[in-house]
Parts: C-alpha cells; structure tokens; sequence
C-alpha cells in the first residue's frame, strides 16, 4: 500500500521526506551551532558575576574567620554561622566542554583555510577577523570555567568551614543555675510555640495522592489481606528448619522477609499520615521527614521484637541460645521506649536554625535519653555471659557502649546541644547497620551451615550408594562360595565388617573436606561482609570525620620562629588512635596470621616463628613511624636524634645494636631456630623464643636461660637438629686382659642389631682402638633417628653390655692400683697377704 502510494504522489513525496530529514538534522546539529554562537559581551557579562560572586565569597570567608575569632565559644556565634549557612546559595555550575571544543574545531578550519595564498585580501581579512573572534571567545570561555570552578570548590571549603565551626560551637546554655532558673520560661515559650504549629497544621493538612502514597496504602492492604497466608508460609518454613530439611538457600532470607512484613503495618500507617503533611511547620521544620524518622525506628524494633521471642526466629534459625534472646529481647523492648521518640526529637531538632538555642526541652529530653541508655547498657551487660567466653573482651566491649551515651550527655550539658544532635543522628545510624550486619552474619553463616549439612547427606547417599552396588555385584561371587561348602555366613561377617569400615572411612574423609569447605566459605564471607559494612559505616562517620580537621587547627603551643607548632589536638587524638591500633594488630595480628594461613603451610620448624616474629617488627616499626607523624614529628627534627644515636652505637648502644641486628640475622639466615636442640659452651637445651635482644634458652632442668643473639653469630655452637635429628652414641666398654675379642665384638654388634631404636644405616661398628693401662678398650658407635632417643639407648644398650658378658664370662675391667710399702718390720708382705685375699672375700 505505501509502495502504491509513493508511485501515485509522484517526486513531491520523496521531496518532502528529504526535507523533514534535513529539518530533524539542523534539529541535531543546530543547539551546538548555536552554543558556538556565544556572544562575547555575553560571556563577559557572565564572568563579571562570576568574578563577583567569587569575591563575595572570599570576602564572606575573611569576615567568617575574624567573627570567629571573637565571638570563638559564644552562642551568639552558632546564630551567626546558621544564618551564614542558611544564605549559602548553590553555585549553578554551566558545561562548556562542547561548546569549547566545537569553537576548537571552527578555528582549526578557520586557521587552515587562512594559510590558503589563492584568498584575496578581502578574504584574508574577513578569515583573520574570524579567527580573532574564535580565539578572544575560547580564552573568555576556558577563564569562565576556571572562575565557575574556583567558585563550587571555593563554596564546598565554605560549606565544609561552616560545617566544623558549628560543630565546634556551643549553641544552647550550659546546665547550671541559669540554666535552671531560666528553663520554666523557655520551656513554657516552648510548648506555646509547638501548640501554636500544631494548630496551624490542621489548616495544612490535604489529601494528595502521591505516587509514594499509592505504595505504601497498596502495601498496607496486601500485608493485611495476606497475614495468614504469611503465617501459614512462616509455620512451613519453622517445620522444615526444625527438621532440618532446608533445602532452598533462600529460605532464611524468606523467612526473615515474611517477618519484616509482619511487622511492618504500624509503620506503614505513619508513613501515610506522613503523606497528609504537605507544608512545613513553625520554622520551617519537615513534620514529615519527622514522622518517617520515627516510622523507620519503629519498624527496626518491631522486627528486633519479633525476631528475638521465644521459640522465635533467632533461636530457631540463627540457633541462638534461650538465655541469649531473652536478655536481647528485653533489652531492645527497653531501648525501643526511648528510641522511637528520641528519633522524633532528633528529626524535629535538627531542622531548626535560629531557634535551636531556645530548643530547652530538647536539650533537657536527649540528657535524660543518655542517661537511661547508660542504666540499660549497665544492665545488660551484667545479665549478658561473657562475650566470646573472655570477661576482659565483655568488660571492655561494655566500656565502649557506655562512653557513647556518657559522651552525649557530658556535650548535651556543656550546652553543645547542636553538636550531640549530629553525634545521635551518626549513632541511630550505626545502629541500623549493625542491626543489618547481625542479621546478614547471621544469615550468611546459617545458611552455610545449611548448605554444610546437605552437603554431608548427599556425600552419605553417593557413598552409601555406590557401596550398595558393589556389594550387589559380588552376589554371585558369594553364591560360588556357598556352592562350594564355604561357610556364606562367615564370608557375609567378613564382608560386612570391611565394608563397615570402608563406609566410615568414607564418610570421615567426605566430612574433613566438607568441613574444611565449610571453614573456608565462612571466612570469605565474613570478610566479605566486614569489607561491605566497613564502607558502610564509613560513609555514614565521612561527614562527621570532615569535623574533626577542626581540632588540626588547635596548637598546643607555637614554635619559636612564630610558626604554627608542630602538636596539636588532632594530632593528638589521631596518635592516640594510632598507638591504640597498633597495639592491637601487634599483640594479635601475628597471632592471627599464625592460626590462619602459617598453619596450613607446609613449613620447617621455626619459620612460622621467624615469620610472625618479623611481621611484629615490622608493625611496631610502622606504628612508631606513624605514631611520631601524627605528632608533627619531621625528619629534619630527628637529626639531633640520629647523631646522637650514631655517637651511642660506639659506646654504650654497641651491644644492644649488635644485639638486635644478629637477632635479624638469626631470623633470615636461621641457622637456629625455635624448636632446636643446641649446645652452647656448656649450655645445652631448647631454643623457645628468638627476641630482638637475646634468645632463650630452655635447658633440661626447665629452666629458661637469656643467651645474647650475638654469641650465636661470633661463636661455635652445636645445633643437634639443623638439618637433620640423626645423631651418632660411642658407648665405650673396656674388658680384661685374656678376654675374647672375637666374641666381645659380636656381642656388641649383636646388641645393636636387637635394639630398635637403633638405625640399621648408618650401620652400627664395634672397634677395638686400644690397650689400655688394666682393659682393652672398645667402642660401640650407633645411630638413633631421633634426640629424644640417645639417652634411653645408651641406658639399654648398657644393660645389654653387662647383662650379655656376664653370660659370656667377660669380664668388665676395672683400673686397679698396686700399693707397695716398704718396711724393716715387714709390713709389706702383711700388706700383700690382705690384697692376696680381696678377691676371695668378694667371691665369698
């Protein structure tokens, strides 16, 4: 039909689609054209304002910085900056960027046809002018955006000033006697004012359907339509984790939304009265993003209330303990009686400006807010077991909660009123992401624990399985063995025991590497989910951290050249939290290195001590570097410090510097390690700790001896078990005059042979190396595999030796002493009568 249509209209059809084709092209290209088409009166008439503008603000900042300065600690100067914020207007910023380039463009055009020597002059002139004006445009338009970006970065430093100074300022009266005589007054001022926008929102109040408002009425509706559809869902889910048939990995998370939806419909119904509020009331206070603040507290204790019941959803999913729930559930219930309203008061209190130095009810409600929440953390923690089973961690976890409502009351009373309103809207915050990280961890590792158990089962089913077809296919196997007159109930016993214990085999073996993929995933996700949150919570404190570069600016003292000194209470405060920090991650992070990954390594003995025991130097070595940084502490002001350094390590520094690089040097080269058995003079014992100083030492007595790390390095030692723990024993025997060697060599070597500690290679020798002065001297030389292994054969292998020869009748020499002592009375002869008979009294 179209085809008919353009054959019978004839060329002025296709004429008509050429020029609506042409037309929706300059449509196209025509708004750059046109922006290229800036007048020059016109952009300078913009970078006046804009230079105007500029200076306005310099010149506001200037007066800031001096009214600051005067009026420093005042109320009067917390009015002043609200009124100066309140005036902030934001810079409309303008993109050029392809106006300039297409004006680029034009001139490179401009400029090439310019150099064309077949122009006329005329031409040429008309080219030049053109070029001129592309160029005073491009120069007016790259000086307009530089201003406008001066300008935004000049009004954020604003802002951000304007940020801290009120942060840092007090904006009510102090609690003090004033203050109590002034505050029936105020307060009554106060309640009239609050009566007065109370009544003038009832004239305010319509009823605009909104697309929001739409939503949360359609949700109200199905969440009331649907509540036992809900519970029906809930008591499915209840019965498959009770039985532990949780098959779908969803059905936490399931779970926990169907009771978010229970408890959502009084929330639902703030949420539309908010609706109904469409104007602002007093001065200028939103009583709608009011309602919606409480709205959203209320939902969050709502589901802590619901989650946290007995036989609930936390004890039966999360697997809980009773006790544990109980002291939660009382305790958000608790908290919720302060919460809900004490996010009103903040939502409320937070829009003021000029007014919130009269706010006293405010002040008073959130002082009395700190202080229950100081009674409720006390009480919980008391009830609460240990955290993590240690009562230092639960201690000092408790001391933490406590200095965050201590801390607001102590600023509420010194009469920062502004200040603890920002600090209790960052603290509602971290609440409900904590709120969110416990139920997400909790979730996760729930249903890795799900995701665990099935895997198991199903690993019992393949083995159970594959061991039932194995045991079908010898079937026949068995019926041949009857027919042959075995026994087929002692080859079924016989059977079912190897099978029994191949199933268990398999089943240890499946659980070890399902545990072991369990452990795994659990800290992946949990360092996930630390990474996730940490961004969280960081965005949130982002702005209150900005605050803090306030106390950058406050010096303790100046230095003597009149510059600005080099410690201030920033510096201060983040030096502490360095220090804090770091003592942290040195007391646990080697440790927690150790557990984690030197622990499944394949090491040697002592590297993972060498590796923790640097990773510690190299963390204090970093805190100290950053410790000092936070102070102030340069390099050009260390200089006194090192030369005198240097100067020391020559005299009374040596040994200690010495000390400590040969511990390094222990620790690289390790040619002792921890664990090894060494011989040091006539020090022998085990090496238990290498320190920065001195190693020590733990001898056979259990005593711990301090040896310097340089004696290892300028001096000989014996290390039993550097490179291997194969050791050589000399047991050194000396038999009689007349004894048979032969046969004394053959015992020896045949002892050796029966001891089993003994190693068969090296082989054992027994050499006959000398006479001496009453024995013929032997050695036996063996080797024992293990340290531990030389005393106990040396003491059997001695027994041996005296129980053997005496079987044999060898006898054992002795040294043994002629005296001769010569006399006129014959004393000699006496003397040898008794030596005659010695022998024969032993025998007897």
């Amino acid at each position: 039909m179209l085809n008919s249509f353009l054959r019978s209209q004839g060329h002025s059809v296709y004429l008509f689609f050429v020029a609506l084709s042409l037309l929706l092209l300059s449509a196209i290209v025509s708004p750059a054209n046109a922006q290229t088409e800036i007048g020059v009166e016109r952009l300078e008439s913009r970078l006046a304002v804009l230079q105007g503008e500029l200076e306005q603000l310099e010149q506001e900042r200037s007066d800031l910085d001096a009214q600051y300065e005067v009026l420093q600690g005042s109320r009067m100067l917390h009015l002043i900056l609200q009124e100066a914020r309140a005036n902030v207007q934001q810079v409309r910023t303008q993109d050029f960027e392809e106006v300039l380039a297409q004006l680029r463009l034009d001139l490179f055009h401009a400029q090439r046809q310019l150099r064309d020597e077949s122009l006329s002059s005329n031409q040429r002139e008309s080219l030049q002018q053109q070029v001129d004006g592309l160029e005073l445009r491009i120069n007016l338009l790259v000086e307009f955006m530089q201003v406008q970006t001066l300008l935004t970065r000049g009004m954020q430093e604003f802002e951000a000033i304007l940020a801290e100074y009120l942060f840092w300022t007090p904006s009510n009266r102090a609690f003090d006697g004033q203050w109590a005589v002034t505050f029936p007054n105020q307060a009554r001022d106060q309640i009239q004012r609050i009566v007065q926008a109370l009544s003038q929102l009832r004239g305010q109040l319509s009823v605009q359907l909104t697309f929001l408002m739409a939503v949360w009425v359609i949700l109200l509706v199905l969440v009331m339509l649907k509540r036992k559809a809900i519970d029906t869902r809930l008591a499915l889910y209840d019965a498959d984790v009770q039985s532990n048939r949780a098959s779908s990995p969803w059905l936490i998370p399931s779970a926990l939304g169907l009771h978010a939806l229970k408890a959502l419909p009084t929330s639902l119904l703030i949420l539309i009265a908010a609706q109904f509020i469409n104007a602002p009331v007093g001065q200028g206070i939103d009583l709608d993003r009011a309602l919606n603040a409480v709205a959203g507290a209320l939902f969050v204790v709502s589901l802590l209330l619901r989650i946290l019941r007995p036989e609930g959803f936390a004890q039966l999913y999360f697997r809980w303990q009773p006790s544990q729930c109980k002291s939660l559930h009382t305790f958000i219930f608790w908290l919720g009686i302060v919460l809900v309203p004490l996010s009103f008061i903040l939502a409320v209190s937070g829009q003021q400006t000029t007014q919130i130095g009269n706010d006293v009810l405010g002040q008073l409600l959130l002082a009395l807010a700190s202080l229950y929440l100081i009674g409720l953390i006390i009480s919980l923690f008391h009830k609460l077991p240990p955290l993590y089973g240690s009562k230092l961690t639960h201690r000092l976890v408790g001391i933490a909660l406590l200095l965050l409502p201590s801390t607001l009351l102590l600023i509420v009373m010194s009469g920062y009123f502004y200040t603890a309103l920002m600090l209790s809207g960052y603290y509602l915050a971290t609440f409900y992401v904590i709120t969110l990280w416990m139920l997400t961890e909790s979730g996760v590792q729930r249903g890795l624990d799900f995701a665990y158990e099935q895997m198991q089962e199903a690993q019992r089913v393949r083995i159970m399985s594959t061991t039932t077809t194995r045991v079908l296919g010898e079937d026949e196997v068995q019926s041949s063995s009857s027919e042959q007159g075995l026994p087929l109930t002692d080859i079924e016993a016989g059977d079912s025991a190897a099978q029994t214990h191949d199933i268990e085999r398999q089943l240890a073996t499946a659980a070890a590497e399902a545990s072991q993929a369990k452990a795994q995933s659990q800290r992946l996700a949990r360092f996930g989910l630390m990474v996730l949150f940490a961004f969280i919570l960081y965005s949130i404190w982002s702005e209150a951290t900005t605050a803090l570069d306030y106390l950058n600016t406050r010096f303790l003292w100046s230095a003597a050249d009149g510059e600005a000194g080099a410690l201030s209470l920033g510096g201060i405060l983040t030096a502490a939290t360095i220090a804090l920090i770091g003592f942290i991650l040195v007391r646990n992070l080697p440790g927690l290195l150790e557990m984690t990954v030197l622990s499944r390594l394949k090491l040697q003995v002592g590297t993972a001590y060498a590796v923790t025991s640097l990773v510690n130097y190299i963390l204090i070595s970093i805190s100290i570097i950053a410790f000092l940084a936070a102070l102030g502490v340069r390099w050009d002001q260390l200089q006194w410090l090192a030369a005198g350094l240097t100067v020391g390590l020559g005299f009374g520094l040596q040994e200690i510097f010495g000390n400590f690089i040969s511990g390094l040097i222990l620790l690289f080269e390790r040619p002792v390690r921890v664990g090894d058995v060494i011989t040091l003079n006539d020090l022998s014992g085990r090496v238990s700790q290498i320190r920065i100083r001195a190693t020590v030492i733990t001898d056979f007595d259990r005593r711990d001896i301090l040896v310097p790390n340089r004696q290892f390095i300028t001096g000989q030692f014996v290390n039993w078990t550097l490179s291997n723990t194969i050791t050589r024993i000399t047991v050194r025997v000396g038999v009689a005059y007349g004894s048979d060697l032969e046969k004394t060599r053959d015992i020896l070597l045949q002892i050796a042979k029966d001891e089993p500690r003994i190693l068969d290679e090296p082989a054992p020798m027994a050499l006959f190396l000398a006479f001496g002065a009453s024995t013929l001297d032997h050695e036996l030389r063996v080797h024992v595999n293990a340290l531990g292994d030389r005393n106990p054969t040396i003491d059997a292998v001695n027994r041996e030796i005296d129980k053997r020869f005496k079987a044999a009748g060898i006898e054992i020499a002795f040294n043994q002493i002629d005296v001769h002592f010569k006399n006129e009375l014959g004393i000699e002869r006496h003397i040898e009568h008794i030596t005659e008979q010695r022998p024969a009294n032993d025998k007897g």
